[in-house]
């Protein structure tokens, strides 16, 4: 690269590097990234991004509006999305750099020899699945305030109604204090479209029922616990997660309880793509 383009691109990165960061950390996710490429073929609708992408509702809607904000996608009507001329351009110049990159060819030639060396091993290949990390945690009984939505996406809706009502008493400032616990309420069907999902917050003597909200007291138990990472896919990794957690449960020196199974989020906040559960399966001994 000579001078001259060196430094006017230099200046271009130093005068705007809010902004390009902006754009770059738009498309630096694994899912924002299939759209805008699934986009490079033309314009698409947000049903077609919905299965492509696997995510739900208001995951894909998250990530459409943070690449309409940087201007990389163009809403062009109801539920329909193109690819912009500058995000088209950006795409172009990043898909060219990394093919001819040094990093892609180093990859490209660890796949061909892991095939090769796959081809000709003797021995069956099978990759083994992670083994599941649990601890067993003991809660103790606790007054909880309780709100529940049924719907086809209750665990957004339910979590949008305990957010408007917990925020304000600052109670999710502090999770540890006031830690936030959910399951189906009731499970899902295979011949409906509409289920129930219930969040706990844990709460004080003081707060009382109010509107939607009802106060219950949980007598607590023991559980086996695993971290499920969602990765952008609850509807797959949520209930593998719970099925290799029952297996380990069945293997175990532990029986089944009766007590309610939990799911807690690292973060309540968190989108479909970030979002980090703890899974609580009920035990005893």
């Amino acid at each position: 690269m000579n001078a001259e383009k060196c430094g006017r691109i230099r200046s271009t990165l130093v005068t705007s590097e809010e902004d390009i960061a902006q754009i770059l950390a738009s498309l630096a996710n694994r899912k924002r990234l299939q759209m805008v490429t699934s986009l490079l073929e033309g314009p698409s609708t947000f049903e077609k991004l919905l299965k492509e992408t696997g995510l739900g509702k208001t995951a894909l809607a998250h990530h459409l509006g943070r690449l309409v904000k940087t201007g990389l996608i163009k809403h062009t009507g109801r539920g329909q999305y193109e690819l912009s001329g500058d995000g088209a351009q950006l795409l172009g110049a990043v898909g060219e750099a990394y093919r001819i990159s040094k990093r892609q060819q180093r990859l490209d030639a660890a796949r061909r020899a892991d095939y090769i060396q796959k081809v000709h091993n003797k021995r069956r290949w099978k990759p083994r699945m992670k083994e599941l990390e649990v601890r067993i945690v003991e809660l103790k009984p606790m007054r909880v305030a309780s709100i529940r939505a049924i719907s086809e996406t209750p665990e957004h809706d339910a979590g949008k109604k305990m957010r408007s009502w917990a925020e304000p008493r600052g109670l999710l400032r502090d999770i540890e204090s006031h830690p936030v616990f959910g399951f189906n309420n009731p499970d899902p069907s295979p011949d409906q479209k509409e289920y129930g999902y219930e969040f706990w917050i844990r709460i004080g003597p003081d707060i009382q029922p109010e509107g939607e909200i009802q106060v219950k007291q949980f007598s607590g138990g023991l559980y086996a616990v695993t971290t499920c990472d969602v990765k952008g896919e609850p509807a797959k990794n949520i209930p593998e997660t719970w099925h290799r957690l029952a297996e380990w449960v069945k293997s175990s020196k532990y029986k089944s309880g009766k007590h309610q199974w939990l799911e807690k989020a690292h973060d309540p906040d968190a989108s479909d793509e970030e979002l980090v559960l703890d899974l609580y399966y009920p035990i005893e001994k």
